[in-house]
């Protein structure tokens, strides 16, 4: 299997592991599982960037998308509590 092909693999069982341990744990804030998701993908991509830089680099705009819809979900977050 090619390096991508297996990111891919061990991503996808990564998030549906950490999803079943939230679920089982009782969270229902969806801010939980997008900071989980964007802690797995964020490691998952710097492990793999270690081997194959072009990767890295290939994967930047989506780590960018990523941390925007972070910034995005804890702004929300932050005004819900404030209003």
């Amino acid at each position: 299997m090619r390096l991508v092909e297996e990111f891919i693999a061990l991503y996808g069982i990564a998030i549906l592991v950490s999803a079943l341990l939230l679920v089982a744990a009782g969270v229902q804030q969806i801010e939980v599982y997008y900071a989980v998701y964007l802690i797995e993908y964020l490691v998952a991509v710097e492990v793999v960037g270690s081997f194959r830089r072009s990767l890295e680099r290939n994967l930047r705009p989506v780590i960018v998308m990523f941390v925007l819809g972070f910034v995005y979900v804890v702004a929300q977050r932050i005004l819900q509590i404030l209003g």
